[in-house]
């Protein structure tokens, strides 16, 4: 049960990362720097001084870290590339095809099993999303590099799921998490470099935006995700995933005063039943758990 409630607090802060980004007058590559960069220091004096951790050892099993980073980094930037090359729309009905990548991996490298369950939840989530997008959906000749970004995305969240499922066998989350930030801070660095974007210099409200990526989506959203692939089913944990565009929406609407059309509260609720299908065998089985004890 308490896993969980931890998922559903990590898909919250989630949702909340394409408002903070549109208060964000950053570059891409900077902000994706300073937000991985925060948060690995801030994990850092949290496990090395406030914990005194030691350095965990340089052996071969911190490859599964350093790649998963780098998966992470190129899932962000993928995903920012297609948000800028193709409409939000189509960035939002492609990336959905990560939990399928997911559920191959899972299958292929975890042995977990892609039930019929998750396939019906699975198909109801991409039916919200799509009537969430439908009247902006647009496929043509010039959003075709943006809309293949926003498939391989996806393919590179799956990527870095699966590849940080690994590294968790043998990292304490926390060390995990610091490393592969501080890993994803660096590539971001090396591309702002590289493009000549400046690091400073930035309104307060940027910065104000910055902090509000690194706690929310980055610490209590990936951090406790990362903290969870050890305890929940990776393929369910990837579909459940499928509602952060619609909460996203409805945050939009309260703190930007976007639209939200009918359409959007009918995505919602479609969304809200395939999560239902998706948890209702884990919650029953934690209540039945709860009244054996008592």
């Amino acid at each position: 049960m308490l896993h969980t409630l931890l998922y559903f607090l990590a898909l919250l802060c989630l949702s909340t990362s394409p408002n903070w980004a549109k208060l964000n007058q950053m570059p891409v590559e900077v902000l994706g720097f300073w937000r991985l960069f925060i948060a690995s220091i801030i994990l850092g004096v949290w496990v090395f001084i406030w914990k005194r951790r030691t350095w965990p050892p340089l052996n071969k099993k911190i490859t599964w870290v350093i790649v998963s980073g780098v998966f992470f980094f190129l899932h962000l930037w993928t995903y920012k590339f297609a948000s800028k090359s193709t409409s939000v729309a189509n960035t939002m009905i492609l990336f959905a095809s990560a939990p399928l990548w997911s559920s191959a991996g899972a299958i292929l490298f975890f042995k977990e099993k892609m039930t019929l369950r998750l396939g019906i939840a699975y198909g109801i989530a991409v039916v919200g999303i799509y009537l969430l997008a439908f009247e902006h959906i647009e496929f043509n000749s010039f959003t075709f590099l943006g809309d293949l970004s926003a498939v391989i995305s996806g393919f590179f969240y799956a990527c870095y799921m699966l590849t940080g499922k690994k590294a968790r066998l043998h990292y304490d989350n926390s060390i995990y998490s610091f490393l592969q930030y501080g890993v994803c801070a660096l590539l971001f660095a090396a591309n702002a470099i590289g493009m000549g974007k400046p690091f400073l210099g930035y309104s307060d409200v940027s910065w104000f935006a910055v902090m509000g990526l690194v706690l929310l989506p980055t610490l209590l959203g990936h951090l406790t995700l990362t903290y969870l692939v050890n305890y929940m089913n990776l393929s369910l944990m990837s579909c459940g995933k499928l509602i952060e565009p619609v909460i996203a929406s409805i945050i939009a609407y309260f703190v930007f005063h976007e639209m939200l059309k009918p359409e959007a509260w009918v995505a919602f609720g479609l969304t809200s039943v395939s999560v239902i299908i998706l948890f209702t065998p884990s919650l029953l089985e934690a209540k039945k758990r709860q009244t054996l004890k008592r």
